[in-house]
């Protein structure tokens, strides 16, 4: 087996992506679709690589190479005129097409949903994160290595063991039996954290809020500016991987909000299954706040906020669960921001206008989630003392207190089930 095919199967030491590795980007579309260079170029960025060159072909797909044989050449030159070390395609290739790309190029050839899977390496913190990079990555190396077998045994590789065995088989098997484990670690960690939100729910009455959007839109500015914590931004994608949760008071009422992992467009179905513990998060919000950036072009706009819809429909959200937020409104005209409006109303969003960075419109967006919490509800309890005022305020919002000989009456708001579920304790209490 030669190097490079030891380098995709994974049976070589050392990972992929090393610092300030010369890279060229490549890019073939159809002529109706928008090149997406741009995008590429920021996460081989992000991944810590340096972008020497560009090459686009404008083309139906080659089944060898996936792009043209003549570009194939021409891509030889300048990978050895530029001194390159790595060749990252935005389309996705299939093993043959890759192999048979290194093969001619003489360096290793990665594609959009290896690199995606890189800057999650990179970024990754959490013990659930890194599981769940392995486990995509594990999937992608499995589809490679299904390939690499069938390769050497029509004699196109070569590696043999001993007893006629073949290295990739053998590793083959024990990707296999790895992601087996890894799906059980997940499955478990998935229980666990249903039950946690479940028992959130139940036990505290806050509400929970998801903040999702395509990376980059200024979530977890947001974040900030709702919960008053800091958190990591730097404005490269995939700033945040693993969710953050911080505690905020919207207009006296305590809930519970996410900063979850960004989408991206054409996000491969390996990684929503490999990501499902993180995305889930969102599944299990009462409402999610789809962040986009209003300052871009509205082409652009359209085409992030129906990634994002089309990510969150497949993850079961229901639209009326959906808030758009229309951030970084500061940037732009009335005009422009009118226009960034009228493309979310277009794909059926009601969309808030804010600038999560100076704070225009964050009281509109806070009367906007309070205004579609589902199962609010307003109740009046007789609290046996004045200690129980006190951990009831944690926990929902008390519109009125009233003080009648010593006994002590509230009005207070919240989720329904939970406000029940209180006033059954205190009757079974007395």
């Amino acid at each position: 087996m030669g190097a490079n095919a030891r380098r995709r199967s994974g049976l070589q030491g050392g990972g992929r992506g090393v610092d300030y590795t010369p890279v060229i980007l490549v890019e073939r579309r159809r002529r109706s679709e928008k090149s997406l260079l741009y995008e590429l170029k920021d996460l081989a960025e992000a991944a810590g690589y340096v972008v020497v060159d560009v090459v686009s072909q404008v083309r139906d797909p080659d089944p060898k190479y996936n792009i043209g044989a003549g570009k194939v050449a021409m891509l030889a030159e300048l990978v050895r005129s530029k001194g390159a070390k790595k060749v990252i395609f935005f389309n996705e290739l299939k093993p043959h097409q890759a192999y048979n790309l290194m093969k001619e190029l003489k360096v290793d050839v990665i594609d959009r949903f290896d690199l995606i899977l890189e800057v999650f390496s990179k970024r990754a913190g959490s013990k659930e994160a890194k599981l769940q990079i392995e486990l995509a990555k594990l999937s992608r190396e499995l589809s490679f290595a299904r390939e690499w077998l069938r390769l050497a045994k029509i004699g196109e590789l070569h590696g043999f063991m001993g007893g006629g065995e073949y290295a990739i088989d053998t590793y083959y098997k024990h990707v296999r039996r790895r992601i087996a484990n890894i799906k059980d670690e997940l499955a478990k960690l998935r229980a666990r954290k249903a039950e946690r939100w479940r028992r959130r729910s139940i036990d505290s009455g806050l509400y929970y809020l998801a903040l999702t959007g395509y990376t980059g839109a200024g979530k977890t500015t947001l974040f900030t500016a709702l919960t008053g914590q800091a958190a990591y931004v730097d404005g490269k994608p995939f700033a945040t991987l693993s969710t953050k949760m911080g505690r905020a008071i919207i207009e006296g009422r305590p809930v519970i909000v996410s900063d979850t992992v960004g989408f991206i467009d054409c996000l491969p179905p390996q990684l929503l299954d490999a990501f499902y513990t993180t995305l889930g998060e969102v599944v299990l919000a009462d409402l999610v706040l789809l962040v986009y950036d209003a300052s871009e072009e509205l082409g652009e706009i359209e085409r992030k906020l129906t990634a994002g819809l089309t990510t969150l429909q497949s993850l079961g959200v229901d639209r009326n669960r959906i808030l758009a937020v229309a951030n970084k409104v500061d940037l732009i005209s009335e005009d422009e921001l009118r226009g960034a409006l009228e493309i979310a109303g277009r794909l059926g969003l009601e969309p808030i206008a804010i600038s999560a960075r100076t704070g225009f419109g964050l009281d509109a967006l806070k009367r906007s989630i309070l205004d579609k919490l589902p199962n609010y509800a307003i109740a009046e309890i007789e609290l046996p003392t004045a200690d129980d005022l006190s951990k009831l305020s944690k926990q929902i919002y008390i519109r009125q207190i009233i003080e009648d000989n010593g006994r002590i009456k509230a009005i207070v708001e919240g989720r329904e089930e939970w406000l029940r579920a209180f006033i059954s304790r205190l009757e079974k209490s007395r």
